[in-house]
């Protein structure tokens, strides 16, 4: 019974953050698979520091609507949890599970999520949940064990090349991030199967729904969602991106204001993908200078400091100046679209967006 109503306390959180109620059989899930036989601790980070301390986990913890960090690297980064349960419930929903659904799920994490569409599918489904770390998987199999899930595995295996053995799949969810779809994604899917990921670009971190097609290609738009997964890796530490701060200083500099505050609208996907039009090659970097951190745009050849509506432009100063002002216009005049009214898609490693006509191709 205690556990009962914690779980409904979850839902609750849940709803209050989404501002609606969850969709029945979403919400029967929620209530049915108890979160906390899945995360016996977990770090901690203490305060705004990069040190993290590990924890065990509390009812208290576990049935708040909280991401909960269960694995750090060798540098003491974060690389997998288990997501906060509304952005779990959003995708969820988004899926649209049916009783007999084949699932494939990219990053096992603790096995929760996987434990969740488990109940969705049914006795009649079945849902393959991969990882290419062999402690996740070992760890998240015990847990669903536990939890009675039966029609559930999780398997070794390179995310990048999903899981054949199954396939092929009506649904494909990826818990981590991705810069592009792979393929095998697209050739694991069956026609008419429904694709939801997290793919990030250099500007934006964009919550994916498609359909796959007659043709093979992708279609369909994004999730109302602002978050960003852990990026989806091969078991090897990508390397440490060095940016000589020291050149973009010596360039010359100027600083605009503008008419609002343009750090804001850069976390706001649905202009951030207009963006990609007008500054070609943009990355988006944060530097750490005099103990605060400040946030950048950064291409070949200029540097864009951002703090809130003021930008200082190192380099290649008027060009810069224009194609910011030209793509605010540009999004006022198209009305300040939601991120939820673009059209995506994926045609092999061709990525495009659209919205009232006007296209954004996004490059990986």
């Amino acid at each position: 019974m205690i556990e009962l109503h914690e779980m409904e306390q979850l839902v609750e959180a849940i709803e209050q953050e989404l501002g609606r109620s969850l969709c029945p059989l979403v919400r029967q899930a929620f209530l049915q698979v108890p979160r906390h036989l899945f995360i016996e601790q977990y770090y901690q980070q203490r305060g705004s520091s990069l040190t993290w301390d590990l924890v065990q986990a509390t009812m208290e913890s576990v049935y708040r609507d909280q991401p909960l960090v269960i694995q750090l690297d060798q540098r003491g980064r974060p690389t997998s949890s288990s997501s906060q349960p509304s952005i779990m419930a959003i995708q969820l929903e988004a899926l649209d599970l049916e009783s007999g659904h084949f699932v494939l799920e990219i990053g096992a994490g603790t096995g929760y999520n996987a434990a969740l569409m488990g109940v969705l599918v049914g006795q009649g489904g079945a849902v393959t949940s991969i990882d290419i770390d062999a402690d996740l998987v070992l760890e998240a199999s015990k847990m669903l064990a536990r939890a009675g899930a039966t029609n559930v595995r999780v398997l070794q295996e390179d995310g990048f090349v999903g899981c054949l053995a199954y396939a092929p799949y009506d649904r494909i969810l990826a818990t981590c991030s991705v810069g592009s779809i792979p393929r095998a994604w697209v050739d694991q899917l069956k026609l008419r199967g429904l694709l939801v990921c997290n793919m990030v670009t250099s500007l934006a971190s964009l919550f994916v729904r498609v359909e796959k097609n007659e043709l093979g290609n992708l279609e369909g738009g994004f999730l109302d969602l602002a978050a960003t997964y852990m990026p989806m890796h091969t078991g090897t530490l990508p390397p440490k991106t060095k940016i000589d701060w020291k050149y973009y200083d010596t360039l010359p500099h100027t600083s605009i204001r503008l008419s609002e505050r343009f750090e804001t609208l850069l976390k706001n996907p649905a202009y951030s993908l207009l963006l990609h039009n007008f500054l070609t090659g943009v990355t988006k970097r944060y530097r750490s200078s005099d103990g605060q951190i400040q946030l950048y745009l950064l291409m070949s050849d200029t540097a864009i400091q951002v703090k809130d509506d003021m930008l200082t432009i190192y380099g290649n100063n008027a060009w810069a100046e224009q194609q910011i002002k030209q793509s605010i216009d540009l999004y006022r005049h198209l009305g300040q679209p939601p991120i939820t009214e673009y059209h995506i898609s994926i045609q092999g490693q061709q990525v495009l967006a659209c919205i009232a006509d006007h296209l954004v191709h996004l490059v990986p």
